[in-house]
């Protein structure tokens, strides 16, 4: 029995307990892991001042070791039904329920109380926007933050998950796992917020340097030219078969650390990763064909599966956070048809860049009929000079 029981709790406030987590379902004095939980239950009770039910609705929903954590985050948050907040932020409930949609939640109860001040600001925020943006167009903003937002939630609950809970829990240190939970939560995630804003600025100012470094016009739909690449691992599929969980996450580790850090050093921009493959968008089309040979050379030095790339540059449609068109497309099949360990381009790129003294050349790889272009597609393989 740890210390803290031993001092805090008497023997007959703990055999009460004992007795009411009984009761309750959350312990069993014969199980192999009756002291640990027992431990965990009375920190529980007695440091996050849990109830048993909720510590019961917590443990019937697999959160119990995070159950602090979470009381941490949901604390002041919790006053406001969504029709409270909404008035509050002087927008109607029908607009704030969609906005909460598009943020990417379901609809609270009536009476449910998960709103606080942080959500009147999110939505006097929105009616702000609405003043000068069409409705729709701020629900679509909504949207891109909600499912950017969560993508980083999703990432910081699988890295504790991994690397906190699942070595603490598997040798039964429970305790330890929900106290650094509460940890984390207190003195980590606002942290994590301030951060966010910072990048956000910088973000800003670079994706604002895209269009404007090469004078790029304005337009109803924000149509620029870019250079659009994709770039894949070849025989991924296979992998998942051949290798080890853990042997499998290191790969993909070095995968998205080797592109991140190329991409990010040659000025162009990650635009989304899609599994085994990165997306990555720039201005300055001779840039990107540099790029991709040093992307071939740099992951096969970091002993990663051959990499196959393709290139496109043209109009494209930036909506959202994402990119669409013709010249999208045009490079997503292109890297479907690139041999292994190489890269492919269309003539566009070729007409433009074949006369620049660059650090690369073109070589010609035929024609291709590619699903999407009534006519086939010439293409080049880009090589070292």
């Amino acid at each position: 029995m740890s210390e803290r029981r031993e001092s805090d709790v008497s023997r007959e406030e703990l055999e009460e307990l004992v007795a009411d987590f009984a009761a309750a379902g959350l312990y069993d004095c014969d199980a192999a892991d009756a002291e640990a939980m027992l431990e965990l239950l009375i920190y529980l009770v007695d440091e996050v001042e849990a109830s048993i039910p909720e510590i019961v609705y917590a443990q019937e929903h697999g959160g119990i070791m995070s159950l602090g954590a979470f009381r941490t985050l949901s604390l002041g948050r919790d006053r406001l039904t969504l029709t409270e907040a909404a008035a509050h932020a002087g927008i109607e409930d029908e607009f704030a329920l969609q906005l909460w949609h598009c943020a990417g939640f379901p609809e609270p109860r009536p009476f449910e109380r998960r709103f606080g001040p942080h959500d009147v600001e999110l939505f006097r925020l929105a009616g702000m926007l609405n003043e000068f943006l069409d409705r729709e167009l701020v629900f679509q903003l909504m949207r891109t933050i909600g499912e950017a937002v969560s993508r980083i939630a999703d990432a910081e609950i699988a890295l504790l998950r991994s690397n906190i809970e699942a070595p603490l829990a598997g040798s039964r240190r429970y305790v330890e796992v929900a106290r650094t939970y509460v940890n984390v939560a207190n003195e980590l995630f606002p942290r994590v917020a301030d951060a966010l804003d910072t990048l956000h600025r910088h973000h800003l100012l670079a994706i604002g340097r895209r269009y404007s470094d090469v004078g790029a016009p304005s337009s109803p739909l924000n149509v620029v030219q870019l250079l659009v690449g994709f770039a894949d691992l070849a025989g991924y599929t296979g992998l998942w078969h051949q290798l080890e969980p853990n042997e499998l996450a290191d790969m993909l580790a070095r995968f998205e650390g080797v592109t991140g850090d190329l991409i990010a050093a040659s000025g162009a921009s990650v635009a989304k990763r899609i599994g085994d493959a990165v997306m990555f968008v720039s201005n300055a089309p001779g840039v990107g064909c540099a790029l991709a040979l040093d992307l071939l050379q740099a992951c096969a030095a970091a002993g990663l599966p051959k990499l196959r790339v393709g290139l496109a540059f043209g109009d494209v449609m930036v909506r959202q956070g994402d990119f669409y068109g013709p010249t999208v497309n045009l490079a997503a099949r292109l890297v479907a048809s690139a041999e292994v360990g190489t890269a492919l381009t269309d003539r566009v790129l070729y007409e433009r860049l074949s006369r620049v003294r660059g650090s690369y050349t073109f070589a010609p790889a035929g024609k291709y009929n590619l699903a999407g272009f009534f006519e086939p597609i010439e293409a080049f393989q880009l090589l070292r000079p």
